[in-house]
């Protein structure tokens, strides 16, 4: 009763008339400040709380220095303690009100402008009670999110603040455990330190077991709360991924995933699950975690990807990208994730092209019969160019899946020139139909998928990418490899038996680009993809560009389309690049166009101020400065394709583009140089008599070198003995020379000394002559004699 009497008496003046707003502010604030009861104080401070929500800005300009000092002396009673913090956090907190004059922020600024005040809330923490806990960590994370590096640096100048911070994970109370992940979240976004000092708190153990707790991906918002926690902590922080791979976490993250089948059949099969939002959410930020530790040329990748592949991750991401009815997106992250576990690490390509995988079932079969061929196991390789190329009738993947496919099949190609040669054999078209055989489907390999996206992807005008996405892998499988352009140079349509002309897959390509570029703007990949696969194709293949001259249409088409005015410019300058590359490598003799004849005709037809500039417009064009490392399609670009067909901002390959940059000084002088200038390489296939010689040549200089080299080395060894031998015996001398020495330097001090010392003998002797003749003198004065004998001995001991 006398703590509400106290409560309405504040509001009354002294003739017991209500008072106005400002003077029950300022007389709160008066008894908050100098109140010498605690009861006192605390009525004042809850009255204040009362107010503070209608008049925020005059309670806090008034009052909270009085509300600071009661926090640091009275903030053992939690009842009071709890009524300060609300009222701070009310005054501190950014609203719609407070934005016109700012006194949230100011409020804050006045709060943390002195440290100590940061640490009493740190030192609060220690208190359990709730209330106290809760109201503590709400205001921390509305300073935070007000003033985030002034909060971050106060709080890295407590001893144990962090320390403290981390203990709230471990709070049963899941109000309070939640409030303190999100606090966790804000503080470790951008600073490196605190990430650290977090991450060697055994965070992520506390993580991984809140995780665990709440049914892993299964589970609630904690769980994507637990999982963005992570991942601050590890995202471009070395350490962090260092001490996550060494405390064994990473191989916990496929029981996150929730792997359904058994590690040891023949494939992986098809799974069917609930997919509500949250656990989408969830399993998403898991996916995320795996790419966030194998980001390509990372430090920390290749140890990394080998200890994921280690725990088995590589099934349960297999399962959900290619065997699972996971939505959309959880798709295209887990395709990504393939494509950062296998990239530029050989044990892991391997591992996944030797990964047989469970076909979409047949949904219009009845009763799902298993023995229908979308059942039949067949390589995950084959599944991702299926996905890309949309070669699966029975399923439709986003535009972003796919995109994603044809990323992760291309990072199972990259550096890997065994299995660049491997997936070039499988480019044969698909053999007929057995008429013995109970399935109707053809046996599709990689290769055939590719051939007959390139072949008939174009005409698809509702798929403007089959074929873009079939370049680019296959642009990938011969990029770099000679062998691999030789098995694709020889690979034919047509069936000579029934009377028709086979055609190299080379000019098939052509063809195909020829019949593109008639259809709409709105197909302008399909083109686009054709001529980055040839250009890819005739780079640094002299047999390659014979086998493209052999045909002088092609030539003139290329010519024609970069003379047109309607034509997409970058679709005039990859022509112009093709063209720049078949002149900078036309170097065999049998070509059908000599390197002088198509110099001048680029010269008379283009020109070399209008080859430049398609040139230069390629390399500023949009298209070539927004590409895509991943060939990334954003949920709005897929959006906007399904709805109206607009395309994204995937033009080119990002491998494509870095070719250009590489290239793009030396063709673009290409045709203004002499033809007969001399070439620093020379990759005619013609030329293999004169160059073999040659290479011979070569050969028998580098081992003559060699046999001189080993002659020189074991002279050198010889040498390098009797050196060792001459030195040790220098030594030896020098070692005895520096004893001789210090023996005489020895006896010449001591010479030195006595002949001082004798010296010094002397002198006192013939101080003490001087003292006998002057005592016998004084003694003869003094009438004594001094005998004879005396003077003899004197002589004597003289």
């Amino acid at each position: 009763m006398d703590f509400l009497t106290r409560g309405y008496n504040a509001f009354l003046s002294d003739k017991g008339q209500p008072q106005s707003a400002d003077e029950t502010i300022d007389k709160l604030a008066d008894c908050v400040q100098h109140a010498t009861l605690l009861e006192d104080r605390r009525a004042g401070v809850l009255s204040l709380k009362g107010l503070a929500r209608d008049w925020t800005e005059k309670v806090g300009d008034r009052s909270l220095n009085g509300l600071i000092k009661v926090l640091h002396e009275d903030y053992k009673d939690t009842d009071i303690t709890k009524a300060v913090l609300e009222t701070i956090n009310i005054l501190c907190t950014v609203s719609e009100k407070s934005k016109a004059s700012g006194y949230a922020l100011r409020f804050t600024d006045q709060f943390i402008q002195d440290a100590k005040n940061v640490t009493i809330l740190l030192d609060i923490l220690e208190e359990f009670d709730f209330y106290v806990r809760f109201n503590t960590v709400k205001l921390l994370v509305t300073l935070l999110f007000n003033r985030s590096d002034r909060i971050q640096e106060c709080i890295l100048t407590s001893p144990i603040g962090i320390t403290r911070l981390i203990e709230l994970l471990d709070d049963k109370r899941e109000i309070v455990r939640n409030e303190g992940l999100l606090l966790m979240i804000s503080l470790t976004e951008t600073n490196a330190d605190i990430q650290k000092i977090v991450a060697f708190g055994n965070t992520f153990e506390r993580l991984l077991a809140i995780i665990e707790e709440e049914e892993g991906i299964s589970g609630g918002i904690i769980v994507q709360d637990s999982l963005s926690l992570t991942h601050n902590l590890l995202r471009y922080n070395v350490s962090n991924q260092n001490y996550f791979r060494e405390t064994s976490c990473i191989q916990q993250i496929p029981g996150l995933l929730g792997y359904v089948g058994d590690s040891n059949a023949e494939h992986v099969p098809y799974s069917y699950e609930d997919w509500p939002t949250q656990k989408v959410s969830n399993t998403i930020l898991v996916l995320q975690l795996i790419r966030i530790l194998t980001e390509p040329a990372g430090i920390n990748t290749a140890v990394n990807q080998k200890v994921m592949a280690q725990s088995g991750i590589l099934l349960p991401v297999i399962q959900l990208a290619l065997c699972s009815n996971a939505p959309p997106r959880v798709r295209t992250e887990a395709l990504y994730a393939i494509g950062y576990l296998v990239c530029a690490n050989e044990t892991n390509q391997t591992a996944f092209i030797r990964t047989m995988v469970a076909n979409q079932p047949d949904f219009t079969t009845p009763n799902n019969d298993i023995t229908t061929p979308a059942n039949v196991p067949r390589p995950a390789l084959v599944s991702l160019i299926s996905i890309a190329a949309a070669s699966d009738t029975q399923s439709h993947y986003a535009l972003s899946s796919r995109a994603a496919a044809a990323f992760a099949a291309t990072c199972c190609i990259d550096d890997n020139h065994e299995n660049q040669l491997v997936l070039a054999g499988t480019l044969q078209k698909v053999p007929e139909d057995n008429a013995n055989s109970k399935f109707t489907d053809k046996p599709h390999s990689a290769g055939s998928l590719l051939l007959e996206a390139i072949e008939n992807g174009h005409t698809n005008e509702n798929d403007p990418y089959s074929a873009w996405f079939a370049c680019v892998i296959l642009s990938h499988i011969l990029s770099g490899n000679e062998k691999a352009k030789e098995v694709a140079g020889r690979v034919t349509f047509g069936e000579e038996a029934e009377g028709e002309e086979p055609v190299p897959l080379l000019h098939q390509v052509m063809a195909a680009l020829m019949l593109s570029s008639k259809e709409s703007p709105a197909a302008s990949r399909a083109p686009i993809g054709y001529l980055c696969l040839l250009c890819t194709w005739l780079f640094e293949s002299s047999s390659s560009v014979k086998q493209f001259l052999s045909e002088g249409i092609h030539v003139q088409f290329l010519i024609e389309e970069m003379q047109k005015t309607n034509v997409d410019p970058v679709i005039q300058g990859l022509a112009a690049f093709l063209l720049g590359i078949a002149f900078e490598y036309d170097d065999d003799n049998d070509s059908a166009f000599s390197r002088e004849t198509l110099r001048d005709i680029l010269l008379n037809r283009v020109g070399a101020d209008q080859f430049k500039n398609r040139l230069s417009r390629l390399r500023d064009s949009a298209a070539f400065i927004n590409v895509s490392k991943t060939m990334y399609v954003s949920a709005e670009e897929d959006e906007a394709f399904n709805l109206n067909g607009s395309l994204p901002m995937l033009v080119l390959d990002y491998h494509f583009v870095e070719l250009f940059k590489e290239s793009y000084d030396s063709i673009q002088r290409a045709i203004t140089r002499s033809p007969k200038a001399a070439k620093t390489k020379n990759f005619g296939a013609n030329n293999q008599s004169s160059g073999s010689n040659e290479i011979q040549s070569y050969k028998d200089i580098i081992s003559k070198q060699d046999n001189e080299i080993k002659n020189l080395k074991a002279q050198l060894a010889q040498l390098q003995g009797q050196v060792q031998a001459l030195t040790t015996e220098k030594q030896a001398a020098e070692d005895e020379k520096r004893e001789v020495e210090d023996k005489y330097l020895r006896e010449q001090a001591r010479f030195a000394t006595l002949e001082k010392e004798q010296e010094d003998l002397l002198v006192c002797m013939g101080e003490q002559d001087m003292d006998i003749k002057k005592y016998k003198d004084r003694l003869r004065s003094l009438g004594q004699d001094v005998t004879d004998n005396e003077e003899e001995e004197e002589e004597e001991e003289e």
